[in-house]
């Protein structure tokens, strides 16, 4: 009977010890800035091959691909087929082309720019774009989609490619920990973490450590635990400023360099796509900067201050080298203009569209998206500079002249 009863306390205890630990954890998280809430955000994403993630598929006014709808999307649209009228297509890039600030769901980029192809379209021909923006995509994401999703699966005639501001981000959330020999950098933190998570599943300690990620859901102690073992630094960022976390075997110059080497890289792959059957157009989108402070309302300004503005770079302002940055990227854009041999292909510089603007208008919502007016001058300048491009590409393709008999 003792030893029932030593048994019954022993478990009576370490249950008590165990809910005390939770108690204490929660409280720390209300202290020190979770205000009672723990685990991880629940996406509404699913894993994709090659790109990493993407929207499931049919949720959220999503088609079957993951791809935004506006309002006059089919959501069971069949990309795989076309009408022998139709051209189609695809704009690509991060939450600048899926939209933000909206007030509508026509008012995206990808929706505008449907709109003003189709008001100068040929007689029986109907252009469709195809919004394919993805939430913190990087150049690499948008290649690959480009190449193994759309290219020779979803039949599409021309691509957009509109992105840039993503591709400088250092936040260590985005950058990879460089774990692939070969792969270096050109990777989207996400996906890095999907398959080194694959690797360590195989073994004890991979699965124990899926098993506390699940647990992490419901459990404060469980999501403390679990966040202290793969991303220890996580707490030093939660205390002090993100800056101390500087990695001073590394430059701010140097770093900068590596995310302008891996944009221009995947630039040059995305362009080679484009053949007779599919044009391209790359874009280097405007984006916020401190440059361009007299331009700006005061409200845009607000955003660019060290309060409101995203500071960490690997450790360093963001402020300093988001603009180193733009500088690297625009003379990088400046010879691949240069020796674009391909008529199949242009590349355009638009990060200065918004140099110069009324500083009693507002283009942007934030620090890097976009309010409707905004857009509207971004669409018109993309539509302006793809539909010589487009109308040529129509003229070349014997598929199209059906098109105007009878209209």
């Amino acid at each position: 009977m003792t030893k029932s009863r030593t048994a019954i306390f022993t478990a009576i205890a370490i249950l008590l010890g165990l809910l005390a630990i939770e108690l204490l954890t929660r409280g720390a998280f209300h202290v020190f800035g979770r205000y009672g809430e723990w685990g991880y955000t629940a996406y509404d994403y699913a894993y994709r091959p090659y790109v990493g993630f993407a929207y499931q598929p049919y949720k959220g006014g999503r088609d079957r691909y993951g791809f935004t709808l506006d309002s006059n999307d089919d959501p069971r649209r069949d990309l795989t087929q076309k009408d022998g009228c139709e051209f189609r297509v695809f704009m690509l890039g991060g939450s600048t082309v899926l939209g933000r600030f909206l007030e509508s769901k026509d008012g995206t980029l990808p929706a505008r720019l449907d709109q003003l192809l189709n008001e100068q379209s040929p007689p029986g021909i109907v252009y469709s774009v195809i919004n394919a923006g993805k939430p913190a995509y990087i150049s690499v994401q948008t290649f690959l989609e480009h190449a193994f999703y759309i290219k020779y699966s979803l039949r599409p005639d021309f691509v957009v490619h509109f992105d840039g501001s993503n591709d400088s981000i250092g936040y260590p959330k985005y950058w990879p920990k460089e774990e692939f020999p070969g792969v270096r950098d050109n990777l989207h933190r996400y996906t890095e973490n999907i398959y080194t998570n694959i690797n360590n599943i195989t073994g004890f300690r991979g699965s124990l450590n899926a098993l506390l990620r699940n647990l992490a859901n419901y459990s404060a102690f469980m999501f403390a635990l679990h966040k202290s073992i793969n991303d220890p630094e996580a707490w030093a960022r939660l205390v002090f400023d993100k800056d101390v976390l500087r990695d001073d075997q590394i430059g701010l110059a140097e770093w900068v360099e590596k995310h302008v080497s891996r944009y221009i890289y995947n630039v040059t792959l995305a362009i080679r796509l484009g053949d007779q059957n599919t044009g391209v157009a790359y874009f280097f989108q405007p984006t916020m900067l401190v440059s361009m402070e007299r331009w700006l309302t005061p409200r845009e300004r607000d955003f660019l201050s060290p309060e409101d503005y995203v500071t960490e770079f690997h450790g360093y302002p963001k402020r300093d080298a988001k603009e180193l940055y733009y500088s690297r990227v625009r003379e990088e854009f400046e010879k691949l203009i240069e020796n674009n041999e391909s008529e199949f292909a242009s590349i355009t510089d638009l990060s200065r569209l918004f140099d110069n603007k009324s500083p009693n208008e507002a283009y942007f919502g934030d620090y890097v998206h976009y309010l409707p007016p905004g857009r509207a001058i971004i669409a018109r300048e993309i539509a302006n500079i793809i539909l010589p491009g487009i109308q040529r590409q129509i003229q070349r393709d014997p598929r199209f002249d059906q098109c105007s008999v009878g209209s």
